[in-house]
């Protein structure tokens, strides 16, 4: 007579499990980490004006060292991030390209804090309009911007591909669309103060999609586990 029992995968080792949901709480505290510390320097920094200037300039300077620093910082962590989404996925869909792509959007910070961007009239204080000249640092640190915004799109597609691809529309349609819609309202929100439409919405909309993202697989990650044997003992 068949055995009708469905054999069920074995868990994760505990320490596997373990180093999953810290590689994806990268995630979780990146973003915000780097926005906060952006948006504290934007504020503080004599010359400066989030309406006129981008936000890379802060790399310039006697204090571009901080952002510079928050730049590889923001770029390590998502590239944690990308190798804890990779463990997630697994098979599928997107599965071997969304980590891959997003790993690439962390080089591409950490890229942007290895050199320095060039200075613009009127900053660091002090700069005329004579002064502005391209250097190939600047570029290569402007090139690398434009690389991760790029890079990190093409990831939210991969990744909305893994959801359809599970049967999760939800997902498909929030992680597919969250950055273009995001990216709309904060331009906006920019038309409407003045200045330069768009520096919000490059600095908070991706973030936005990568916090959301980190968020969601960590609780994932951490109910599975609870849904084990072990778990529930540990939980009980």
């Amino acid at each position: 007579m068949a055995n009708n029992v469905v054999e069920r995968p074995a868990p994760a080792p505990v320490g596997s499990a373990r180093t999953t949901r810290a590689l994806l709480a990268c995630g979780v505290v990146g973003g915000p980490v780097y926005v906060a510390v952006t948006l504290t320097q934007a504020l503080s920094r004599d010359g400066f004006d989030p309406r006129v200037h981008r936000f890379n300039v802060l790399t310039t300077g006697d204090l571009g060292w901080i952002h510079k620093s928050n730049m590889l910082l923001v770029g390590v962590l998502t590239v944690l991030f990308a190798v804890g989404v990779g463990r997630v996925l697994r098979t599928g869909r997107g599965a071997v390209w969304g980590p891959r792509l997003l790993g690439l959007n962390g080089v591409a910070y950490i890229v942007g804090g290895v050199f320095t961007a060039d200075p613009v009239a009127g900053f660091p204080p002090g700069t005329a309009p004579e002064m502005v000249q391209t250097t190939w640092q600047g570029a290569v640190q402007n090139a690398s911007r434009g690389a991760g915004s790029l890079v990190l799109i093409a990831a939210s597609l991969m990744i909305a591909a893994w959801f359809a691809a599970a049967e999760r529309l939800d997902g498909a349609w929030f992680y597919g669309a969250a950055i273009p819609m995001v990216f709309v309202v904060l331009t906006a929100v920019g038309f409407a103060i003045g200045g330069n439409p768009t520096a919000p919405a490059f600095l908070v909309a991706p973030w936005i999609w990568i916090t959301a993202l980190a968020a969601h697989l960590y609780r994932r990650e951490a109910a599975r586990r609870d849904d084990t044997p072990a778990g529930r003992l540990n939980t009980a």
